[in-house]
């Protein structure tokens, strides 16, 4: 019995050569060049945004495919090489979450097997599973990349949300947030949009197959219908885009104090709080001001704590804030029936002449796992893991967060319009803002924030980013994010840059302060992804089923 059958490509002549050259690979030969496809497709990222690389890389991977089906155990062949690419894929894309346990490398560094292998290759496990399911579809005929686009978008879709979800760099954020192209998220979302990239990056592989056929219309049917989704989306976005942004009367002021994540908790954080009281009194703003300072900006808790009854926090931040409004995250601490509950939370406080008020409170709802979620409630044996995180998580590694209750809209009658407030790892997900209550309709803002000192300066900051801005395209909302060490700025309800912050004079030896002082954009219309959440991508998929079908061939 024969292992394989041998490849032979038929189609545009000019590919016909690289076709058979990629999928006749074999073994670790396949695996590594899938690994390099993988990795190549962190050029199509922020800050790069060089899509084309992503349409090079699912194309080869496509082709890698159509050898692995002509194989005796086809099943394990796709399975392989997807997860081969996935890996590549997330290792390059999320090599940041190595970077905490380079923070004290002599206590951590003999740990960086799990996020440079175990999240890497687990999160892969998704891809390969996707395209080894693929291969019972695979088809001869241009089919092949409908039924590519419908597994790997459902793959991306369980991503997503599979304990807990992590959609980070899905294939749809490769369109620069605020360009035209990226418009179309404001249709169908993030997944709608990555289901429809995916089947235009694959589309130039059906230029080339194994058939022993001529139909040239036939192959090139893909490639067509990818060009024209892709001109009437930049025709469309480049329209829509022709509106200015209509500013409101609000002011609001960022402000990050830039400290290095190693330094944060250094002589029990007095110079984060003393560096945020300098800000406080430095930066020009005015009375009615909407502060923002980012997720956790002090080491330590800005409401009474039962723990630690004789915390003056609050008072000292009231005797500089004066009459402005000041949003921050913020650990808070509860006695629960003798038990202690802490939560990753967003405060708003309102100050007048001798009292400070809590005018708004947040909860996080999607908790980070391992970093956030107890390790107790993840696996068995969970508290062991406290010994193995770097020291600044292995502090809420044992007992976690709580998680709050669910997206929320914030009402803080005429203190702030009202806003959906997103920390950190929840500005990945698009039903945090569509699904927020109460009155959803009300909201008038979003506000982002997040500690991505963590990141390093490497491309998570970047990515981060302009993931987060996909939430205002899909909303309509415009956005004021502040990011410890990372990107704060201001985006309109097309996602558009509408102000950045700039270096603080004043910095310690390392630190990095950002500030910015603008208006607040008004907000647009209700979306149609707003209205109608992921309809647009089912619909799609029934659209592709129908699509391939119609032209499968084995």
């Amino acid at each position: 019995m024969i292992e394989h059958q041998e490849t032979r490509s038929h189609g545009l002549s000019v590919l016909t050569a690289v076709h058979e050259a990629i999928a006749r690979t074999r073994g670790m030969t396949a695996g590594l060049f899938a690994v390099l496809l993988g990795a190549f497709c962190a050029l199509g990222f922020a800050p790069f945004h060089l899509s084309p690389a992503l349409i090079i890389a699912f194309v080869g991977l496509v082709w890698m495919l159509d050898g692995a089906r002509g194989q005796r155990r086809w099943g394990r062949a796709m399975f392989f090489r997807a997860w081969a690419f996935g890996f590549g894929y997330f290792l390059v894309g999320m090599y940041w979450t190595a970077l905490p346990f380079l923070v004290e490398p002599e206590k951590h560094a003999i740990f960086l097997w799990m996020p440079l292998i175990l999240l890497p290759g687990g999160m892969a496990l998704i891809w390969g599973a996707a395209c080894a399911l693929a291969g019972a579809f695979w088809s001869s005929s241009p089919s092949r990349v409908f039924i590519f686009a419908i597994f790997m978008g459902g793959a991306e879709l369980i991503r997503g949300t599979l304990f807990g979800g992590f959609p980070w760099n899905l294939p749809g954020t490769t369109w620069a947030p605020g360009g035209s192209l990226s418009q179309a998220a404001s249709i169908g979302g993030v997944y709608w949009l990555t289901l429809v990239t995916l089947f235009v990056a694959a589309a130039p592989s059906a230029l080339v197959d194994t058939r022993d056929a001529n139909g040239v219309l036939g192959r090139a049917f893909p490639v067509i219908m990818a060009v024209s989704l892709v001109g009437f989306s930049w025709a469309w976005g480049s329209q829509r885009l022709s509106n200015d942004t209509i500013m409101t009367e609000r002011s609001i002021l960022l402000m990050d104090a830039g400290v290095p994540q190693r330094e944060k908790f250094n002589d029990f954080g007095e110079p984060v709080i003393a560096r945020y009281i300098d800000l406080l009194q430095t930066v020009p703003s005015e009375d009615g001001d909407i502060l923002i300072w980012p997720e956790g900006a002090l080491p330590y808790g800005l409401l009474p704590n039962p723990y630690s009854p004789d915390s003056n926090t609050l008072e000292l931040v009231s005797a500089f804030l004066g009459r402005r409004a000041l949003i921050a995250g913020s650990a808070r601490f509860t006695n629960e029936e003798g038990e202690r509950r802490d939560y990753n939370s967003l405060v708003m406080f309102t100050a007048g002449a001798n009292t400070t008020e809590l005018a708004a409170l947040y909860d996080k709802h999607r908790l980070v796992p391992f970093g956030e979620l107890p390790a107790t409630k993840i696996i068995p044996f969970g508290e062991n893991l406290a010994g193995i995180l770097p020291s600044a998580i292995q502090r809420i590694a044992t007992n976690g967060f709580e998680p709050g209750a669910e997206p929320t809209v914030l009402l803080p009658q005429s203190v702030a319009p009202p806003f959906i407030p997103l920390i950190c790892y929840e500005g990945l997900f698009p039903e945090m803002v569509r699904k927020a209550q109460p009155q959803r309709d009300a909201a008038e803002w979003i506000v982002v924030i997040s500690n991505d000192a963590w990141f390093g300066g490497g491309l998570g900051p970047a990515q981060h980013y302009a993931q987060n801005r996909y939430r205002a395209i899909e909303s309509g909302l415009p956005m004021a994010r502040v990011a410890t060490r990372g990107m704060t700025a201001v985006v309109d309800g097309y996602g558009r840059e509408v102000a950045r912050g700039n270096p603080a004079p004043g910095d310690p030896a390392g630190w990095k302060s950002s500030v910015v002082r603008t208006g607040l954009p008004g907000k647009l219309a209700n979306t149609p992804f707003q209205r109608f959440g992921e309809t647009f991508y089912w619909l799609t998929m029934v659209l592709f089923a129908g699509l391939a079908f119609m032209n499968w061939r084995r």
